[in-house]
This record gives structure tokens, C-alpha cells and sequence, in this order.
């Protein structure tokens, strides 16, 4: 944090000022310790200042004992194939809880290439939620494809050091992974400090230890547990995924509850989810609530959807209810049905009845 913003910040912590908000009579879901704190939240500046019921607002909100969380993360989507235009797919997530996404915008990539990376940092830069993007790795998804646009690491080197570019996307071609093709090593080299994506369904034991040896971090694709529980074993962060056309969350969190193994290395994740159905059964809220109804522990299930996936990209003030964290909130009436009742997104209300604003694409 910068001197000038901690002073700014600092002075209404302390208490020497009002925060912007305080939401009082809260029931505190620390991602921390495994708790439920009953006490209020101070904001400023989108910021949290601290928890504690001492604090004064310029705006106070009772919560009347209601859970609050942070807001949830989307490890892994395509926007695109919603069908929708980015910020209407954006607002109806965000009106269920998520507040985060972690976009591969391979799709559209491979149709357009830079220009289709540039149109969705472009229209989701003001959404009511936080978009980064995975650079797309795979453009075409193998060298036998025939797609309407190449994409090698020259083509990538614009966007290194875009602060919403959180590292590189789903790696789909595992053999030249495995094999060391020089053109893919060129692309882990450009994004070697940050998250590397992966897509490894299936692979056999060596070659899933090669391609983990490569650089890869973590992996959407595994449909069983017996599967992800050898991903988890190596290295590899899981993302489980429950999707319109993918549904593994019950076979994975199963095995989890069954063995009981640290959920530390698995987050949740759509990567492909029609509107439709976020619109019936709602976004990770519903990875959240399917898990915890498998017999996963709450707290387990929404660190998955949180803190989890913040640590696994590197995002330092994501995912947490504590002094410093951005003030992206989701709360709820209970810690088994997750009906959700209001969303914020650095400290302010979403109205979740607003119409979406789509911006034109260019001629």
C-alpha cells in the first residue's frame, strides 16, 4: 500500500474519522481461523479498515445477523462461450455472490487474437466485480488445428506486465509441454513468475509429473477424485468445476469428505456456464452449496470459493474479510442453503435488479 493511502485509510482505522460504511451485527465468516466473528466492518475507499463494533460510518447498515463472506472467485471461465456479451454475463455472476472472475479468453482469441483479448480487458474494465485475464496459451489449441489466428509469445509480449493479466491460460497442448517445444517454453518464459494454467485430463503418471515439471500450476480438467487427488499430490492446484457441460463437483468433493484430505490446494471453478443456468441454480454460490450438502465443511467450501483461489493468483487483498482487503462482501441467510441476500463490491451495494449496459463493439 502506498504512504499517501494508508494515511488516507489509517486515520478512519484508528478512529480518528468515520469510515465511508460500517455494516454492523454481522456474522463473520474468517477464512482465517475457521470462525464465525459476530462484530461489524468498516470500509473506506473500497477498503476494509478493520472488524470491530466500535466503529462509526458516515453510512451504517445493520445486518441483522446475517453471514457475510468474500465475495466469491471464479478460478476459471470463457466468457464467451455464455453466449452473452462480457458484462452481461459479468453483472448476472455478480448478482449471486461472485465478484471475482479469472477469465481465458481463448475463444475468443482464436478468432480475433490480440485484438479478442483487447475487446474483453475492454469490456469488463467498469464491471461491479474484478475481471483478470489469462493470457491465452494454446491459439491454436494444437498445431494441427485451423484457426483464424496464430499466437506466439512475440504476440503475448504487449500485454507482460498488465496488472489485470494474472498469468498464462490454459495449456492445452500437453505434449509440447511434455515433449519441451520450444515455442510453448518461450510463452511459460514470459509468464515464469506468475500462474501458469493448465488442461490435463487423463494424463498417465510420468507425464502428468513432466508436465507439473514444467512450470504448470493448476489444473480445471480432473472429473474424478482419484484423478485430482494425484493432481493434488504433485503440486497441482485443482480447481473443481461445475459447469453447464462439466459437472465434477460431486464425484471430487466426495472423495474429499470420504478421506479427508486439506482442501488447502482446491478452489471452484464454471469454465463454462450458460446464463440460463446461472440464472436457475446461481454461479459458485451453487459449487458452494452442492459441496456443503456432499457433507464438505463450510468453511472448507467457501475458502474453495475465496481465499483459496486468491492465494493460488497471487491476489494479496482478494478474498478476506481483514484490514486491507478490498471490500468485496456476499451475504447470506444461513451456512447450509446460501440463499444470497446482497453483494458488495469495493464497499458498494450492487443493485442486483439493474439493467446491464452493454458497450458496442468497434466497427
Amino acid at each position: 500500500m502506498k504512504y499517501e493511502t494508508y494515511k488516507k485509510l489509517a486515520s478512519a482505522t484508528l478512529g480518528k474519522v468515520k469510515a465511508d460504511l460500517v455494516l454492523r451485527n454481522c456474522r463473520i465468516v474468517d477464512v482465517f481461523t475457521g470462525e464465525i466473528v459476530e462484530s461489524g466492518i468498516a470500509v473506506k475507499d473500497g477498503t476494509i479498515l478493520g472488524v470491530s463494533k466500535s466503529y462509526q460510518g458516515k453510512t451504517e447498515i445493520d445486518l441483522g445477523g446475517a453471514y457475510i463472506a468474500p465475495g466469491f472467485i471464479d478460478a476459471h471461465l470463457h466468457l464467451e462461450s455464455t453466449m452473452v456479451a462480457p458484462a452481461e454475463l459479468v453483472a448476472t455472476a455478480a448478482s449471486f455472490g461472485t465478484t471475482t472472475f479469472i477469465v481465458d479468453p481463448h475463444e475468443a482469441a482464436n478468432v480475433s487474437g490480440a485484438d479478442g483479448i483487447r475487446y474483453i480487458l475492454d469490456q469488463t474494465e467498469k464491471s461491479n466485480a474484478n475481471v483478470f485475464v489469462m493470457m491465452p496459451s494454446c491459439v491454436p489449441a494444437t498445431n494441427i488445428d485451423d484457426n483464424g489466428c496464430m499466437f506466439a509469445a512475440n504476440d503475448m509480449y504487449p500485454f507482460v506486465g498488465n496488472e489485470r493479466i494474472l498469468g498464462l491460460g490454459e495449456v492445452m497442448d500437453d505434449d509440447a509441454v511434455i515433449n519441451g517445444d520450444p515455442r510453448m517454453f518461450a510463452k511459460f518464459a514470459l509468464f515464469d513468475h506468475q500462474t501458469i494454467d493448465g488442461h490435463a485430463p487423463f494424463l498417465p503418471n510420468r507425464k502428468l509429473s513432466a508436465y507439473k515439471l514444467a512450470g504448470v500450476d493448476t489444473d480445471h480438467e480432473a472429473s474424478s477424485f482419484e484423478y485430482a487427488l494425484e493432481e493434488a499430490r504433485r503440486g497441482i492446484h485443482v480447481h473443481v468445476r461445475e459447469g453447464s457441460a462439466a459437472h465434477n463437483v460431486d464425484d471430487i468433493v466426495s472423495g474429499i469428505v470420504r478421506t479427508g484430505i486439506d482442501t488447502e490446494h482446491f478452489s471452484f471453478c464454471t469454465d463454462d456456464k450458460h446464463i440460463e443456468d446461472i440464472l436457475r441454480e446461481g454461479h459458485i454460490v451453487y459449487n458452494v452449496r452442492r459441496a456443503v450438502e456432499l457433507g464438505l465443511d463450510p468453511f472448507k467450501a467457501i475458502k474453495m470459493a475465496t481465499i483459496n483461489t486468491a492465494k493460488c493468483y497471487g491476489l494479496k487483498t482478494i478474498g478476506a474479510i481483514a484490514p486491507g482487503y478490498q471490500a468485496d462482501f456476499v451475504i447470506f441467510d444461513n451456512m447450509k442453503d446460501f440463499n444470497v441476500l446482497d453483494v458488495y463490491f469495493k464497499g458498494k451495494r450492487i443493485d442486483r435488479d439493474a439493467p446491464v449496459k452493454v458497450r458496442k463493439c468497434p466497427p
